[in-house]
């Protein structure tokens, strides 16, 4: 799996149409690991998003997109997400957390009423992202 994130500088970009750069990360077996920067040469949306393809980005991370950009993102089979975060590093990991663990992390899956219930339902979804992205 590879995760981009739209910078302007070194902060995620508050538009992901125009922003001057794309973090990638590189996700194995549900952790980081590895990161580059790729420079954002697009002219028009459709360039930059081509610019995506060509890295094999799975996540488009930003903190917002206007429709064009969701539209050629959604042809191409790149997800977007939006982020508040403002270091790339960190939406990406939130990104990770909020798929592989859903919006329940473990400690607050420890502390509820029925924790074997929901850790469980945690390990679940991470096996299946595990298993999706070996196949």
């Amino acid at each position: 799996m590879r995760i981009a994130v739209a910078c302007d500088g070194l902060n995620v970009a508050a538009q992901a149409s125009g922003c001057a750069s794309f973090t990638c990360y590189a996700v194995n077996h549900g952790i980081i690991s590895g990161c580059c920067n790729v420079p954002n040469m697009g002219i028009t949306i459709f360039e930059s998003v081509e610019t995506l393809c060509q890295i094999d980005t799975d996540v488009l991370i930003a903190g917002s997109f206007d429709e064009d950009i969701r539209a050629a993102l959604a042809a191409a089979g790149i997800e977007p997400a939006v982020t508040a975060l403002a270091a790339p590093k960190e939406a990406a990991d939130a990104y990770l957390h909020a798929t592989l663990m859903g919006e329940t992390g473990l400690e607050d899956a420890c502390a509820s009423a029925e924790p074997l219930d929901e850790l469980d339902d945690a390990f679940a979804r991470i096996e299946y992202k595990l298993v999706a992205q070996s196949a």
